[in-house]
């Protein structure tokens, strides 16, 4: 055997080493690749389901059963949902996720949510209150004026009521902004007052 070995060169014997060794890796890998696809289950995807518009225990029954989690995330308000049903999820229906992934569902809070009224009554003109409460997500009807200074907000009608600055209404309500139509305004007198001036002109009759 020395005597065969001295008759290789060592180029030789270094390439028969190399390739040993690299037999050897490549051994190692094939059998890490192996055992990685196994542990990590490569390839095998669940189809996340359509749970939307589903009541939460619905949901709950048709994720579980595919092997999936999930958490409520956050309630928002929807008019065309029942309380408590899904509005939106994440991952999406028709996603392929791994099993056991947590799918996160927005629900349905089934209340409207409301907003305080911005400060305009007696505070703001027509143009910049009209700004104010769009902004705040009211709708707006058409401007109702009466006498007084032209296009002076003096007050916010809701429902067919009178509302102040800091009351809470529904995000989204219909209002009506009372502006001054540049018009004097005639002050009224008391009862007493007119009584009187129709006596006086009875006697002066």
């Amino acid at each position: 055997m020395k005597e065969n070995n001295s008759r290789n060169p060592w180029w030789v014997r270094l390439l028969i080493n190399l390739g040993i060794m690299a037999a050897i890796i490549a051994i190692l890998i094939v059998v890490l690749l192996k055992w990685m696809d196994g542990y990590t289950r490569h390839g095998q995807y669940i189809t996340v389901p359509d749970v939307s518009g589903l009541s939460i225990d619905m949901a709950s029954q048709n994720l579980t059963g595919c092997g999936l989690r999930y958490e409520i995330s956050e309630y928002r308000y929807n008019a065309g949902l029942a309380e408590g049903a899904v509005i939106e999820q994440i991952p999406k229906a028709g996603s392929g996720v791994k099993e056991g992934r947590i799918v996160y569902l927005t629900l349905n809070s089934g209340r409207i949510p409301t907003v305080a009224l911005p400060d305009v009554a007696d505070n703001s003109s027509l143009r910049a209150a009209e700004s104010k409460l769009t902004g705040a997500g009211f709708v707006l009807t058409e401007p109702e004026y009466i006498p007084g200074e032209k296009d002076w907000v003096y007050k916010v009608i809701y429902n067919g009521d009178t509302i102040a600055a800091g009351d809470y209404i529904p995000e989204g309500a219909t209002l009506t902004i009372v502006a001054g139509n540049g018009e004097e305004a005639v002050e009224e007198l008391p009862d007493s007052l007119a009584e009187a001036g129709m006596d006086m002109d009875f006697f002066n009759e």
